[in-house]
Order: structure tokens, then sequence, then C-alpha cells
């Protein structure tokens, strides 16, 4: 009787849960419903005559970016300190270049290296295949720096500054320190050029590539005929480039203009840039000076609509549906283990063998 009764008790647990799955799978999961177009990466949105670009969508938030031709930039060379060639240019720079034709040799790393061409690489390269090992491969990206010796002549430290389909062309220059006149209003400053003694003494033939020094502690070059000279004397006289207040300034390829203060140059110029704008689920973001609101319908969509009270608050309302439907979906899952696990123990239990 008692096993019977188990066994009938069991059965409406398992109607009770197998009732609340079977519900689980026919409740539908209530949706965010906004009126308003949708987006996709690529898509274009225009607010007043600011033009954005959706740039990107992921797991619910995304980017949107938006470009500016006329931005302005600035730049500023403290006093005393030193900036690159390939930051500062003019015309008839001491920059030295060397063109390296694709399929020639170079020697590299102790060993002959054929000098092979990547234009469609992104940035382009420059690779060094060893030609006794071709497995052996070194890959330079343009602006990076590689020391390799042509035709005898070693080019230390130089950067690959162009990759064409027919060659990779080196280029090698100085560092400048930039010095302003202690005075109380500066009108110009100067660039002086900083001379890598290594580089002169590897690039000269004629010389040994190490300095000797004299007792006193005095440097000097050491001619491989024999004969020394005093560094001080040996050394070309420094390049210098005089800026001007006012004046023009080419600076990272830009064409900027100077002013000079007693502590700093500072340079300034527009040009284009890019500003981002990041979205994410139900949040607001600021559009040339509007607000608006971002709901993603999708993992590959947005919708970006106006941040009005109605479509604010028609938001609110789907997601409290979601919320009170995630909460029942809860409950219908606990009646569901709570009853299977109710049936079994009582059966379980029923069928325990008897003490007399």
């Amino acid at each position: 009787m008692q096993r019977r009764a188990a066994a009938a008790y069991f059965v409406l647990f398992m109607v009770i849960s197998a009732g609340a799955y079977a519900y689980l799978g026919m409740a539908e999961r209530p949706q965010v419903d906004l009126d308003g177009e949708t987006y996709a990466v690529d898509d274009e949105l225009t607010v007043d005559d600011r033009t954005y670009t959706v740039d990107s969508i992921s797991n619910g938030s995304g980017s949107l970016t938006w470009s500016k031709a006329d931005a302005e930039y600035s730049a500023t060379l403290t006093n005393n300190s030193t900036v690159s060639w390939q930051d500062v240019s003019w015309e008839r720079q001491q920059v030295e270049s060397r063109a390296l034709e694709n399929g020639s040799t170079v020697a590299f790393d102790g060993s002959e290296h054929q000098v092979l061409t990547n234009v469609s690489a992104d940035p382009p390269t420059m690779r060094l295949v060893n030609t006794a090992n071709r497995s052996m491969v070194s890959t330079v990206e343009r602006g990076g720096t590689v020391t390799v010796t042509v035709e005898g002549q070693p080019i230390p430290g130089a950067t690959l500054t162009g990759v064409s389909a027919d060659e990779a062309t080196l280029s090698w220059g100085s560092e400048y320190r930039v010095l302003i006149p202690n005075v109380t209003d500066p009108t110009s400053a100067d660039m002086v050029e900083q001379q890598n003694v290594t580089r002169l003494l590897v690039l000269d033939t004629e010389v040994e590539n190490n300095l000797g020094t004299n007792p006193d502690g005095t440097q000097f070059v050491q001619y491989r005929n024999g004969s020394t000279a005093p560094l001080s004397e040996y050394l070309p006289d420094p390049e210098v480039k005089t800026v001007e207040d006012d004046g023009t300034l080419s600076y990272q390829g830009n064409e900027t203009t100077v002013n000079v203060t007693t502590a700093e140059i500072v340079l300034t110029w527009e040009g284009q840039k890019t500003f981002t704008r990041d979205l994410s689920e139900g949040s607001t973001v600021e559009l040339n000076n509007e607000t608006f609101l971002a709901h993603f319908p999708s993992g590959s969509s947005v919708k970006i609509l106006e941040n009005t009270t109605e479509n604010y608050e028609a938001y609110q309302a789907d997601q409290d549906r979601i919320s009170k439907y995630n909460e029942r979906k809860a409950g219908l899952w606990a009646v569901v283990i709570i009853s299977l696990l109710a049936g079994l123990i009582l059966l379980s239990t029923a069928y325990l063998p008897v003490r007399d």
C-alpha cells in the first residue's frame, strides 16, 4: 500500500515537473521593440551637418566615428630636448639614403641575404632571406631599423623609409638638439645636429671604427694609414637649422606654424582627425550636441534613437517585461528541479527495505 501511494505521488511530481518544463519551452522571451532605423557596420548616420559611421558592433556595444578635416593639432619641442630627423625636415637637410634593388644581396647578421620587397603587406616590408638557408628570413617593416652591409659599405641603424616593387630605400640621419636663446622674448631657436660619431667612423672606410684616447683624456681618430687626428678636427661642422617665430617647419609630414617661447617651440597645424563615440546597450550618447539612446536588436545591428521621453519610457517598459519574464522563468525552473528531486526522493525512500 505504501509503495503504491509513493508511486502515485511520484507520477504526480513528474507531471508537475513535465508541465513546468513544457511551459518553459512554450514561453516566448519578450524583446525590446522600438521604432526606428536599424544600422549595421559601415552604415552612416547624419545628425544636422555631421555624418557618423558605424565602426563596430559586438555583444551589446559598439562605436561610431566621424572625421573633421580642419582639426587643430599641436606639438611642443622643449628647450634642450632632442628631436629625430624622421620628425623634422627641411630643404637640403643632411639625410642620406641608399636604395636596395629588389632581389639584390646584402650582408646581414654575418651572412649573405637576398632583399625581397613586399608591397602588399600593411605596412609594406623588406624581407631578408638567407641565401644559404632559405628558411631563415628576417622581416623589416617600413619605419623599422636594420643594419646591413652593401658592397662592403656598412650601413648601421638605417631606417626603412620606402618600399616599392622594385626597391627598398634605407635612410639615416641625426638627432637635433633644440636650443632656445636665454632672452626674455626669443624670436628664433636653433636645432643643432647631434653627430653620431660611431656612425661616421663606420661609414668612413679611411679610418678605424674605434677612437683612440690620449693620456689627457681627449679622443682622436685613427686613420688606416697610421696617422691620427683630434676628434674635434675630424668631425665636420654640425648642421644647424634656425626656425623663426611665426615661421614654418615640417613636422611629421605636416607644415606647421612655429611659436618660440622661452621654454619650448610650439608647433601648430590643421589636418583631418577621426573622433570616436562609444555605444552600449540602453545608454545615451551625445552626437553633435544632441542626445540619443542606443539599442542593439542583434549582434550585428544597432538602433540610435532620439532620447525622447516616449522612447525612454518604451525602452524601460520592455526592460521591465524582460525582467519579469526572467523571474517567472527562474521560478518554473525551480518547480521542475524541486518536483523532480521530490519525486525521486519519495520513490527511493518508499522502496527501502523494512526492518522486522
